[in-house]
């Protein structure tokens, strides 16, 4: 099953304005730490039917490393027991949801991406 296009909340799209202030980034990059954050949580997210926010191309979201977020979504669905084919545009949808709101969180400014680093890339003060 393919997609091109993937609409967020409002309240997604709220959050990445303001993290676009926070931090310079645009929504795109901010987008794909996002994503990153939420597939590392244990649990998958919970499923979210608001989709009235900002719509993204795909690829303008996950750039030439497309594939690769793709795989990574195919793996955290098949580990946890879903579909990795029928779930797939729901749970990219819901790990880009979640994924901000954690983001949204845990960054007040762009040095705070530092904290979102394993402590094995930080250097010791």
């Amino acid at each position: 099953m393919s997609f091109q296009r993937i609409r967020i909340s409002e309240d997604a799209t709220l959050k990445l304005r303001i993290l676009k202030g926070r931090t310079g980034l645009t929504p795109n990059i901010l987008c794909r730490i996002a994503f990153c954050l939420s597939l590392g949580e244990p649990k998958m997210p919970n499923l979210n039917n608001d989709s009235g926010g900002q719509e993204f191309n795909r690829y303008t979201l996950t750039g030439e490393w497309d594939s690769l977020f793709i795989a990574l979504l195919k793996e955290k669905l098949i580990r946890e027991g879903q579909d990795s084919h029928q779930d797939l545009i729901l749970q990219f949808k819901e790990h880009l949801e979640r994924g901000i709101i954690l983001l949204y969180n845990r960054v007040k400014n762009i040095s705070d991406f530092v904290d979102l680093l394993p402590s094995i890339y930080k250097t010791s003060s």
